[in-house]
């Protein structure tokens, strides 16, 4: 697919119920994978994730999140957030390099599992998919697609 620079090209799509926006976090270590539906990609939504991570995981003293560049990652607004929210901190993975972000490879085996060349009739068919998907992996199987 190519397009206008500046343009955003349209995809035709026969999904009758459309896009399901996702956000994924990934421990790389100790073979842990979680991901929940957001309403989209923005600071809010983003924040509110994190505000998950970290009451899940609050025995730990300080959480590290490597994230992509993507520009809700790096707003004000995240800023101020984690500003008042010492104990987690992000990282950010280099530019342009989905090869070395674990999360996208999980991304890519959800798909190719679960989601490809697959038309779901509702979005609750299509969800229970990508839940099936993540129940079933096992903490190792969850390290091993991490690796580079």
């Amino acid at each position: 697919m190519w397009g206008l620079k500046g343009k955003q090209p349209k995809i035709v799509t026969t999904s009758p119920f459309g896009r399901i926006n996702l956000i994924g976090f990934v421990d790389p270590v100790k073979g842990r994978l979680l991901i929940n539906k957001i309403e989209k990609g923005n600071s809010d939504c983003f924040i509110e994730q994190l505000k998950f991570i970290k009451n899940k995981f609050r025995i730990y003293k300080k959480i590290t999140v490597y994230v992509d560049n993507a520009k809700w990652h790096k707003s004000e607004k995240v800023k101020d957030w984690l500003c008042e929210n010492k104990r987690l901190r992000i990282l950010y993975l280099p530019k342009y390099a989905p090869d070395v972000n674990p999360m996208e490879r999980h991304w890519w085996y959800l798909r190719k599992k679960k989601t490809k060349n697959v038309v779901f009739e509702t979005k609750k068919d299509c969800l229970e998919k990508i839940n099936e998907h993540v129940n079933d992996l096992t903490k190792s199987e969850i390290i091993t697609i991490c690796q580079i």
